[in-house]
């Protein structure tokens, strides 16, 4: 006789499987799931096995061209989870007698809503029943469809490099988040919690729930304090013990909390999880400071998963490096680099990756509770000594000393001998933080051996600011280190902690970059890498090049610069210019994109003087001879000299600002003819986009705008080629935007101009058959025929 507590579990049994994706219908309406006796009418086999008898549930799991069974059996208490799991698979050796390997799942799951559940899936390989376990963790919480189907196809429970999906995963983080903000657990609060619950069940999935809440958190204690004493992180105690509140009141809710918590993360499979070639745990703690609103006051932007992976396959990782990074966070690029090397040696060289995931791992975090992130993220990773330190970076410093990597406070002398000691350098420095970015790359080369490599996730500020410090720090690290590479980042990577233009800067440690040094140069796209992102973007215009680039640039670390693509304004091979500000960004070195072809320009120029003066596109059929050209080798320059308009009054003088409206003219005004001139070509000097127009009329140009006079004389009033010019210029727009503003120098830097040559001259001729096919060229005409 099914009971009022199991008859209770049914409705949880139902939301859980169908949140993971299963169609909790009944399988005689489409569905997938029969609940207690549904199946008697509609299923024969079932109901000879059976008889009588009736599991919680039973699942029918797709398999081949019909179907498997899973049955689900419930008691009401957690001491009975092992009769529980013993009657389910009861059920299953039934059915498996009238029809071999018919069912292959049976679960046990134990407990009631109040106290949360106990849930234990075991496997029929065929001869006996075997648990089922993820990334070498047994499951406490239901499987997925694709779970399932992995089991089958390979006959095996055990799953390894399973990857969690991340969608799932992150719908459960804000479970959580609601679940405490319900039970009154503070922002500040909850990764506390949620780290202490994570180590209390690191080695023990299925303590027991009391019903004291004082005695469940001395319990939770105990645990915790357990495992810290046995990875030598006691110290870090009271960073994660959990703390009833101060009013008994509460203590009820808190209770609670802790309850409902432990039930998410049982679902989650969250050792499994953590477990996984993702750094779940990370993801995981990234949606709590979205939802807590605290990212950006603490200074914290997690990085990518993708990114971290990036990082550690550009660098080559070995098994030999010490690797370091001074800004760990949750411990990302460090669980990167444990993975890489668990991939390529832990089942042939199981001693070569103890060694590497006990000893060369090294890691700094001054938040509190994000180092207790990275703790948990590196203990169920299986780092044996988790060498992360909870501090200052800038209050340590690491010498390898007689085969050992010791850390150091920043006062104390290192002792005779002592060198260097990390290969390998990854980080993401905080955002937003007194100190600047670069404060902490230097600090980072400070601890590399020479030959070293640094990965390092900078602001555009750090890459081509221009302020002084920005300056001399470029020029103070090329002195030193050797760049490698610059590769920008795409702009949403860190939102909504942070709208931040990035890129990633790769030095070779303690080798001066010399004149002849090749950088690699890309743009990183990854629409399809950043799974999210692939959801909002229209299919035909995704972007993906992270293999690719993934690929390359590691051949180029080591030496293979053959294999590099040379796509324009995508990545390249360049010589840095050691002058110019020591701009690093790729918009200064890579080429530009081939021209797209004609395109017709808008509104097709009705009134010359209120309209638009779109650019053409020039025709893809570019001729074999060019000549690249710098636009001071081209033109007279000098800057606009009109008075602000705010004091200027209205009239019929066209002003040119740095607006891409419009012809970039920004209202008519009644100007004083020393400012005025006519037949220039005018390029944005200050701002994101270093827009060329062509004015065949007089105009007047404010300060932060170039105006271009042909030098040739006999160019003056040529349409065709002032047009040209334009757009040659225009297709340079991609190098600026807000993060890398255009200015009179890049602008001279940046832009060559390929014009088509003759006998050692301009082919006009060319130029005008050319500008000629574009649709519109001719209204143009007729309009400035009409005009002057």
């Amino acid at each position: 006789m099914t009971t009022d507590s199991e008859f209770r579990v049914y409705p949880y049994i139902h939301d859980v499987l169908k949140k993971l994706g299963w169609d909790t219908r009944n399988p005689a309406r489409g569905g997938e799931v029969y609940t207690q006796r549904e199946f008697r009418k509609h299923d024969a086999l079932l109901s000879h096995a059976l008889g009588q008898r009736a599991p919680e549930n039973i699942v029918l799991v797709p398999w081949a061209s019909g179907h498997n069974y899973w049955t689900i059996e419930a008691k009401r208490s957690h001491s009975h989870s092992a009769k529980a799991l013993r009657e389910a698979q009861g059920y299953g050796t039934s059915i498996n007698a009238l029809q071999p390997d018919a069912a292959r799942f049976a679960t046990g799951i134990a407990g009631t809503p109040a106290q949360s559940f106990f849930v234990k899936t075991t496997y029929w390989d065929g001869s006996t029943w075997r648990d089922v376990a993820i990334n070498n963790y047994s499951t406490t919480g239901f499987l997925t469809p694709e779970q399932c189907r992995t089991i089958l196809a390979q006959n095996n429970p055990r799953i390894l490099d399973y990857e969690v999906n991340l969608d799932l995963f992150l719908t459960k983080a804000n479970d959580i988040n609601r679940s405490l903000h319900a039970n009154s657990v503070a922002a500040r609060d909850r990764a506390r919690l949620v780290a202490g619950l994570l180590l209390a069940l690191a080695e023990d999935s299925a303590f027991r729930i009391t019903v004291s809440p004082r005695t469940l958190v001395g319990d939770v204690n105990s645990r915790i304090t357990s495992l810290l004493e046995k990875h030598r992180k006691q110290d870090f105690l009271s960073e994660v013990q959990l703390r009833l509140p101060a009013n008994s009141e509460n203590h009820r809710k808190y209770w609670s909390a802790i309850v409902e918590t432990m039930q998410h993360l049982r679902e989650m499979n969250i050792r499994s999880a953590i477990n996984s070639g993702t750094d779940a745990l990370g993801q995981f703690y990234e949606t709590f400071l979205k939802y807590a609103n605290d990212a950006s006051e603490m200074g914290i932007v997690l990085t990518p998963r993708h990114v971290t992976r990036f990082a550690v396959d550009v660098l080559h990782i070995q098994h030999e490096h010490a690797v370091y990074d001074p800004t760990c966070g949750t411990g990302g690029f460090l669980v990167a680099a444990l993975d890489a090397i668990r991939a390529s040696h832990r089942s042939v060289h199981p001693d070569i990756y103890d060694r590497f995931r006990n000893d060369s791992l090294h890691g700094i975090e001054q938040a509190d509770d994000v180092f207790g992130l990275a703790l948990v993220n590196m203990i169920f990773r299986g780092d044996g000594k988790s060498r992360i330190h909870n501090g200052n970076c800038f209050d340590n410093i690491f010498v390898r000393h007689n085969g050992q990597i010791l850390r150091l406070s920043a006062d104390d002398t290192p002792p005779h001998g002592a060198v260097r000691p990390f290969a390998r350098v990854l980080m993401n420095p905080p955002f937003a933080l007194r100190d600047p970015e670069y404060r902490f790359v230097d600090h980072a080369l400070e601890q590399m051996d020479a030959g070293g490599f640094l990965f390092a996730i900078l602001p555009n500020t750090i890459i081509n600011g221009l302020q002084t410090s920005e300056r001399q720090w470029r020029q103070k690290t090329v002195a030193c280190h050797t760049v490698r590479a610059v590769v920008r980042m795409p702009r949403p990577l860190f939102q909504p902690q942070a709208d931040k233009v990035t890129y990633a800067l790769i030095l070779e440690a303690w080798r001066p970059h010399r004149a002849d040094d090749l950088v690699f140069f890309a743009l990183f796209h990854d629409h399809e890498s950043a799974s999210r992102l692939s959801k909002f973007v229209k299919r035909t215009e995704l972007q993906d090049n992270v293999d690719r680039l993934t690929r390359e640039l590691r051949g180029f670390m080591v030496g293979i610069t053959e294999g590099v693509s040379e796509r324009p304004a995508e990545s390249g091979l360049r010589l840095l210019r050691l002058q110019d500000h020591y701009d690093f960004s790729p918009e200064a070195y890579l080429d530009n994109p081939p021209d797209s072809g004609p395109i017709p320009p808008e509104g097709l120029f009705v009134a010359l003087a209120r309209k638009t003066f779109r650019r053409p596109r020039v025709p893809a059929s570019a001729p074999k001879d060019l000549q690249q050209y710098r636009l001071d080798s081209l033109f007279d320059i000098s800057r606009g000299t009109s008075p602000s308009m705010k004091y200027l009054a209205p009239g019929d003088t066209p002003v040119v600002t740095t607006s891409e409206e419009d012809n970039g003219i920004a209202g008519y005004f009644d100007v004083p003819p020393e400012h005025i001139q006519k037949d220039a070509i005018t390029i944005s000097a200050n701002g994101g986009g270093g827009q060329a127009f062509w004015h065949p009329y007089s105009f007047a140009a404010s300060q932060d705008v170039l105006v271009c006079k042909w030098i040739a004389r006999d160019s003056d009033g040529d349409v065709a080629l002032s047009l040209y010019v334009c757009d040659a210029i225009n297709r340079n727009s991609w190098r600026y935007s807000w993060a890398r503003k255009s200015s009179p120098a890049r602008l001279l830097s940046d832009v060559w101009i390929a014009l088509p040559m003759k006998g050692g001259r301009v082919d006009r001729e060319y130029i005008r058959r050319t500008m000629g096919r574009v649709p519109g060229f001719s209204a143009i005409m007729n309009l400035i025929r009409e005009g002057r």
